[in-house]
């Protein structure tokens, strides 16, 4: 995939949470990150997929998934045949660990709660360059772990992009790391359903329910379906974009 020259991402502000600097700078440590995260969930019940032949193969994908635990992101990442990029909130990144470890798998800060020009911007360069993006449409973890409504941001990067969205459901990631941060042994499962397309001239508000009832459609088709479970391994998935 060639790099697209003219993308330029933001200064920082002083806050460090505006557009992520170029992933030049910063050493890959997705290799680590899948790496160790693939053994830990293998030793407390397992990583199983299903329907991964609906990752396209190439090209800009737009993910969008439901969000019950911080795992979901780990599990979606590893069982991905790609690449995954995932905006994080931007307190995370004011811990110099952290701050290293997601910038070397590209991740970018937002601000939640209030626009974010530059995590905007840098979605669209990610998805531009040919990237896999995740997004979470609901904005925050389901307390419940019932679907809620969508927010418009997810929406408006299908429509404008035109890219393939792969709907994503998570299942059992709620139970193995609660919303307390209580660790318990427990299966993940995470299936990726049809990919489709929203039309720029789609009605965008309609578009949020048509991204959950995708969400809501991938839960009912894969439920009660054989999976695959992933073994842990150290073999890094293949570079995508400029960044690398």
């Amino acid at each position: 995939m060639e790099s697209k020259e003219s993308f330029r991402p933001e200064k920082s502000d002083k806050s460090g949470a505006s557009a992520v600097p170029s992933a030049r700078h910063w050493p890959d440590t997705y290799w680590l990150l899948e790496g160790v995260s693939l053994l830990v969930l293998n030793l407390i019940g397992g990583l199983f997929v299903q329907g991964e032949e609906n990752i396209p193969e190439s090209g800009p994908v737009l993910m969008v998934s439901n969000h019950v635990s911080y795992l979901d992101p780990v599990a979606i990442g590893d069982a991905s045949t790609r690449r995954v990029v995932f905006m994080a909130k931007y307190e995370l990144f004011n811990n110099p660990l952290l701050n290293f470890l997601l910038r070397g798998v590209d991740s970018f800060p937002v601000k939640r709660g209030e626009p974010d020009r530059a995590a905007f911007k840098n979605t669209l360069a990610m998805l531009e360059e040919g990237r896999v993006v995740c997004i979470f449409p609901e904005g925050t973890r389901s307390e419940s772990g019932e679907l809620m409504e969508a927010e418009p941001g997810a929406v408006i990067f299908a429509m404008k992009t035109g890219c393939p969205v792969v709907p994503v459901y998570v299942s059992g990631s709620k139970r193995v790391l609660d919303l307390d941060g209580k660790l318990r042994r427990g299966k993940i499962t995470v299936a990726f359903g049809e990919p489709f397309h929203l039309p720029r001239n789609f009605n965008r508000e309609n578009g949020g329910e048509r991204l959950m009832t995708a969400i809501a459609e991938t839960r009912d088709r894969f439920r009660d379906q054989p999976s695959r479970r992933i073994r842990p391994h150290w073999i890094c998935k293949p570079p995508e974009g400029s960044r690398r």
